[in-house]
């Protein structure tokens, strides 16, 4: 029997993403033409340093704008394959980037962010942290497991249902809220 499952986390209260983003929007058309218009005048022979300047920070503005715009809109993608899970980002529904590849067998242990224990992970000593989760507070796991030789931790937001999947892989490892 295959176990698969895949997630998409969302932000849950985006109003101030969604004003941002249509403001960067906004600001980016007219800071990226009034940058043209520079650019313009410049190629048309008039050089001289208010359009070179105007054109550079206009163009980096509207650049920036462009930067902010599209990480508004984030998700996490979690994909379960038979004991791997797999990370990826995705930006503004178009760029997606894989960020994580993992075996759910090679945690030491996977629980609620509620249990005891990873307060005391969070202060160990040169651990490395991989913060995949959009919404604080309830519903946040974390993983211990060796990554590339160090000793990482995983902060991630999982459903009840993907947890109970990594317990049928790793058991001994894996609370799941109904027996934490």
């Amino acid at each position: 029997m295959d176990l698969f499952r895949e997630e998409s986390i969302h932000k849950v209260d985006s109003g101030l993403n969604t004003f941002v983003f249509v403001i960067a929007n906004i600001g980016m058309v007219l800071f990226g033409f009034i940058g043209l218009n520079m650019l313009m005048s410049i190629l048309n022979g008039r050089i001289n340093t208010v359009n070179i300047v105007g054109f550079v920070i206009f163009g980096g503005l509207a650049f920036g704008l462009f930067i902010l715009r599209n990480n508004q809109k984030i998700e996490y993608d979690y994909t379960f394959t038979n004991g791997t899970l797999d990370i990826a980002k995705v930006i503004n529904n178009t760029k997606r980037k894989k960020l994580l590849s993992t075996n759910i067998k090679d945690f030491e242990a996977i629980a609620s962010t509620k249990d005891e224990g990873f307060t005391r992970m969070m202060q160990h000593p040169g651990i490395k942290k991989f913060n995949y989760f959009l919404n604080k507070g309830g519903g946040l796991y974390y993983g211990v497991f060796n990554h590339g030789g160090a000793k990482s931790i995983l902060i991630f937001e999982p459903s009840e249902e993907m947890v109970k999947l990594f317990k049928t892989v790793n058991p001994r490892n894996v609370k799941t809220l109904s027996n934490s």
